[in-house]
């Protein structure tokens, strides 16, 4: 056995994880305003099919 000099190891450093989850900053307008203009928009368009089928198949 011969005594060869031990590897040289790399360490590597990351920063330590944050400690809370960040919060997101709140929505501008804009983006509100798109948010629930499409729900409200999918509502009566799902209440507009609900009243053709009713009177369709009546």
């Amino acid at each position: 056995m011969t005594d060869a000099p031990p590897e040289k190891k790399i360490v590597e450093h990351y920063p330590p994880p944050p400690s809370e989850p960040q919060e997101l900053p709140p929505p501008t307008f804009k983006q509100a305003l798109l948010g629930y203009g499409s729900i409200i928009a999918g509502l009566v368009a799902l209440g507009l099919v609900i009243g053709l089928l009713m009177k369709v198949l009546r």
